[in-house]
């Protein structure tokens, strides 16, 4: 299964990298075109915002495997780690249930929008469909390393899936 997860995260990685190489370069370019040329793209900056959109919500997957979403841990890191454990548990029920609800509304979206050729108001008249996939797609990610935390914290547990880094880091130190 690690072997599986470590080409799943290699393969968003490189999707992201893709998408933030390809909006750069076409930012670039944009910006040549206007300022050298007086020649300014009406369609490069839509399709970059949909670009980093896609970035953003695959990235959120990324996040989610290696807890990197912001959490507040005042309080948590004081518990025992049977506490914490139970805790890390029922967040991560949560967020796959909140992942799995915007999920399924975001495929509804996309189904009506893919349904009627919902297009943008732009000169590009880019199918907007697209860009909302990236929602409910981005969700599903998230969801199903959720699924793979709480595996894992059920029954392949592991301190260092609810100990914070600083807490990790001060753990190694000689005492």
């Amino acid at each position: 299964m690690n072997k599986l997860l470590k080409g799943w995260n290699w393969v968003e990685k490189f999707v992201i990298g893709l998408l933030a190489f390809f909006a750069t370069a076409l930012a670039f370019y944009g910006v040549l075109m206007r300022y050298i040329f007086k020649i300014p793209l009406d369609w490069g900056e839509e399709v970059i915002v949909y670009m980093i959109i896609w970035a953003v919500f695959i990235s959120a997957s990324l996040l989610a495997e290696e807890k990197g979403h912001v959490a507040a841990t005042l309080l948590v890191e004081r518990f025992s780690l049977k506490t914490r454990r139970t805790l890390a548990i029922f967040n991560g029920f949560l967020a796959i249930g909140f992942c799995v609800l915007i999920a399924i509304f975001g495929y509804k979206i996309v189904g009506q929008a893919f349904l009627k050729d919902e297009r943008s108001l732009t000169a590009l008249r880019f199918p907007v469909w697209i860009p909302y996939l990236s929602v409910a797609l981005g969700c599903s990610l998230v969801a199903m390393k959720y699924v793979i935390r709480v595996y894992r914290l059920l029954f392949l547990f592991d301190p260092s899936e609810v100990l914070e880094t600083h807490e990790l880091s001060r753990e190694e130190k000689p005492s």
